[in-house]
């Protein structure tokens, strides 16, 4: 039986562990873990400063050949879209200074703007799925699309495409009744917006993107992205070439917006061009090669983000 002597042994054991250990973190052990953690802290100190330094001449040199770019720009781009007409398509939620800068690329490389046109999100609203597949069948015939083939998507894509672009230059700039009352009949319907009777007939088509948005499904995301791919699809059929332009660098196929989904269908990569760094000075300059390659029946990918095939696309020598 154990008698009180053990329990008062155990207590002042006890008590006397406490007391060392006081005695030892008041003393020799403070000291050494002060010291310790003073160190770490003073070498995280020096590590920021130096990560704050690297990024401060990163922002530094970014910034400078940015702006260098942006003075080279004029004579690296002039006259290269000269005789060309562009027309300028933009999907909901597009930033507005993407598509002044997209204007303002054309036009200074020679290229005659003929309008832009805003996709509205009655394009792809699903509760208005049957009102769209009644609508392209009465506009469809007014260009010549009396055949309902393909799904609904690329019947949309095609009927905005015959009304907005043709594949001759001696076509363009020559609105025809029908396609002026093909794009009034999807004005009306709210699926698009534009000026006046909208742009006349354009060689080149420019598709601008707006950033993913991450407020929707993936099965929204998908269905609405499924629907731009076929209208880029459908420009790029009916005209001299078609390019999808955003500021997507950076990101990656999956979650992407539709510079990312154009680049993930390699039956559409192969015919639609790709830039993904629009905002930059880099990405205006590779819009404006895009679309002299895509004038000798070719395509690529171009930018910094996941998918992109180099920075910029060759120079064309040439184009017919």
């Amino acid at each position: 039986m154990i008698d009180f002597r053990y329990h008062l042994v155990s207590i002042v054991s006890i008590f006397l562990a406490l007391a060392v250990g006081i005695l030892l973190g008041a003393g020799p052990l403070q000291e050494d873990l002060g010291k310790t953690l003073t160190n770490q802290v003073s070498t995280l100190r020096k590590e920021k400063d130096v990560l704050r330094t690297q990024l401060q001449q990163a922002e530094a040199r970014f910034d400078a050949s940015d702006k260098f770019v942006t003075a080279v720009t004029p004579a690296l781009t002039e006259s290269r879209l000269g005789g060309r007409s562009a027309v300028i398509v933009t999907l909901p939620g597009t930033d507005a200074s993407l598509v002044s800068g997209v204007s303002k690329a054309l036009t200074s490389s020679g290229a005659t703007v003929s309008g832009t046109v805003e996709i509205q999100d009655a394009w792809t609203d699903p509760a208005k799925r049957s009102f769209r597949d009644q609508l392209v069948g009465s506009l469809a015939p007014l260009v010549g699309l009396e055949e309902a083939s393909g799904n609904l998507d690329s019947r949309m894509g095609a009927l905005l495409a015959r009304a907005l672009v043709v594949d001759r230059v001696s076509d363009a700039d020559r609105p025809s009744t029908s396609a002026t009352q093909a794009l009034t009949g999807l004005k009306e319907a709210g699926l698009a917006s534009f000026e006046g009777d909208g742009p006349a007939p354009a060689t080149l088509a420019v598709v601008v993107a707006p950033a993913p948005d991450e407020s929707l499904t993936s099965e929204q995301r998908d269905a609405e992205l499924a629907a731009w791919v076929a209208l880029a699809g459908q420009l790029d059929a009916g005209s001299n070439g078609a390019v999808v332009v955003g500021d997507e660098g950076g990101t990656t196929t999956a979650g992407g917006g539709l510079v990312s989904a154009v680049r993930a269908d390699d039956a559409v990569a192969g015919k639609v061009s790709t830039v993904d760094d629009i905002a930059a000075a880099m990405g205006r300059i590779a819009l404006v090669y895009a679309l002299r390659q895509q004038m000798v029946g070719e395509a690529g990918q171009y930018g910094v983000g996941g998918g992109a095939s180099a920075l910029l696309p060759p120079l064309t020598a040439s184009v017919p």
